[in-house]
């Protein structure tokens, strides 16, 4: 039998996801918590118990995404590139990356390519939280600049964690204006756009998501390639 303390947690759950799929489906400002109450199926009074007010819960949404991003962004740097620059496979000065062998790209390049879907699949798993987050980002409000918040780890002067853990790596690892403009632009920003329009996508195209996955995939490995070439 279920203990209080898991019945709690229960109902807290259902009450993120429902309102998640109310603010993704009808938009944040429409979403109403007396309707996402009725649909989670308690009075409105549980939900102010657990959350002050509809920011509360977006609020946290958001800060359970970047930090289960951040899990797997860290988790690939310390045990790719952090290990391959402390076992002296890799060598990076002035944001150029060296290998000391064909044999060391290989692996690195396989775990990239696990990396990247890896990606995929959390975004894909995240695209109503995703969706929300893009379109809040694009109005003048509170949220404006949550999108942001990616920067902030790659950010020097705010001691960022990506930045700090390459840092201690390696001094040379080179977190230029380039490299931090090619990360957001060209790695966050692809993969959070898939997910925002991966479901209209595949309305309009078409084609199923498997197959819209895939091809995304073999797009992110021509990209991968072409950082080896």
């Amino acid at each position: 039998m279920p203990s209080t303390k898991d019945k709690t947690e229960e109902t807290k759950n259902k009450i993120i996801e429902v309102a998640k799929r109310h603010f993704s489906e009808k938009g944040f400002d429409a979403a109403r918590i007396h309707v996402i109450a009725k649909d989670v199926g308690v009075n409105k009074a549980l939900i102010y118990y657990y959350f002050k007010n509809k920011e509360a819960i977006l609020d946290h949404l958001i800060q359970t995404l970047f930090n289960d991003l951040s899990k797997i962004i860290m988790t690939f740097t310390k045990d790719n590139i952090i290990t391959m620059i402390n076992e002296g496979r890799l060598n990076i000065q002035g944001g150029r990356w060296r290998f000391m062998s064909e044999e060391d790209a290989g692996k690195f390049y396989e775990a990239g390519l696990r990396y990247c879907k890896d990606m995929v699949d959390f975004v894909l798993s995240n695209r109503r939280v995703i969706r929300i987050l893009i379109f809040e980002s694009l109005k003048n409000g509170k949220y404006q600049k949550a999108l942001f918040r990616f920067l902030d780890m790659l950010n020097a002067k705010d001691d960022g964690s990506l930045f700090k853990t390459n840092w201690n790596g390696s001094p040379d690892f080179g977190h230029t204006v380039d490299s931090i403009v090619f990360k957001f632009f060209f790695g966050f920003v692809p993969l959070f756009n898939l997910a925002a329009y991966f479901d209209d996508y595949v309305k309009s195209s078409g084609i199923g998501e498997s197959e819209l996955r895939a091809s995304f995939m073999r797009c992110y490995e021509k990209m991968l390639l072409n950082f080896f070439s």
